[in-house]
């Protein structure tokens, strides 16, 4: 009598995501609750093998803090990955959001006079992977020269809440730039309007009737003789807005051609978005992602014939 084999399902892929409702507690005493009918080596196993995340990111230690409210995700049949992609990586996904960090130079939506590829369709053809029929959703844009941190949502009902909260977390967003030249004062605020040309150039106005009213701020992080690399961030969300406003104090974005930089020695637009803020649609909570300061930043100030 021939035996009858269950064909295993290559694509079969369960998983469990556990909220934490305890104040306080660590990773590995809450999995041996939540997971009652494994062992405590086999949850061990589980975070040496990659098969939990914390939040949407993986994490393999023991003693990993939770707080009321985190999410815990595990992965049965294999390891979690850290996927990326060229021209971005994938930070944090869960049903509702996907956020990821873009290099410079890739554009994040097409339009009709724009065909090439996209970080809207690298992410569409992402998430369709799992579900064929699923969509992506624009919730904000960052210009092609910049680099950093985006958010897409994954559902009409997450686009609709994140635009509605959206301006809640504006000035919490923040830029990492290098300009071209010395900027003198370590802090200020640039205020004016701005308005578009026929040629879709930016400009700066003091003219409240020339344009809609944009507002900066910034932080100067380090500087020398040549270039100043700053922190910035917005109460208004005009295009071009923090690159226009550089520009109208005399220090262009380093490698921003089209608002008035000379120079370029890394090679693109030093303009990336570092942080980003925005309250959750599902759990209504704010969330907070931040990258590491791009090399190629650091290099501008580590070369000797750089240095003041």
């Amino acid at each position: 009598m021939s035996k009858k084999f269950n064909k295993p399902n290559a694509f079969r892929n369960r998983k469990s995501t556990f909220k934490v409702n305890e104040e306080e507690t660590t990773l590995l005493p809450f999995l041996i609750i939540a997971i009652k009918d494994k062992t405590r080596n086999k949850i061990k196993s589980l975070l040496t093998h990659k098969q939990i995340t914390v939040n949407g990111k993986i994490t393999s230690l023991h003693s990993t803090p939770l707080k009321k409210g985190d999410e815990v995700s595990v992965s049965w049949d294999r390891p979690f990955k850290k996927i990326s992609y060229q021209g971005l990586s994938v930070v944090f996904e869960d049903e509702d959001i996907i956020v990821i960090n873009k290099r410079s130079g890739f554009l994040s939506i097409g339009s009709k006079k724009e065909r090439k590829q996209t970080v809207y369709q690298v992410l569409t053809s992402h998430i369709q992977q799992e579900n064929p029929t699923a969509r992506l959703f624009v919730v904000h844009r960052l210009d092609r020269e910049a680099s950093g941190l985006m958010v897409f949502a994954k559902n009409k009902a997450a686009q609709v809440e994140l635009e509605d909260t959206w301006a809640k977390t504006l000035q919490q967003r923040k830029y990492l730039i290098i300009t071209e030249g010395t900027i003198e004062k370590d802090e200020d605020t640039i205020s004016s309007f701005l308005v578009e040309s026929k040629a879709l150039i930016m400009h700066s106005s003091p003219n409240p009737k020339n344009g809609k009213k944009a507002i900066t701020h910034y932080k100067v992080i380090k500087k020398n003789e040549f270039y100043t690399m700053l922190e910035a961030w917005q109460e208004t969300e005009r295009k071009n807005q923090v690159r226009v406003h550089l520009q109208s104090i005399g220090h262009p974005v380093l490698g921003d051609k089209k608002y008035g930089s000379n120079e370029n020695p890394i090679s693109r637009t030093a303009l990336h978005a570092i942080k980003l803020v925005f309250q959750h649609p599902a759990t209504h909570k704010e969330v907070t992602f931040e990258t590491k300061v791009p090399e190629d930043f650091l290099k501008i100030f580590r070369y000797k014939f750089y240095e003041s």
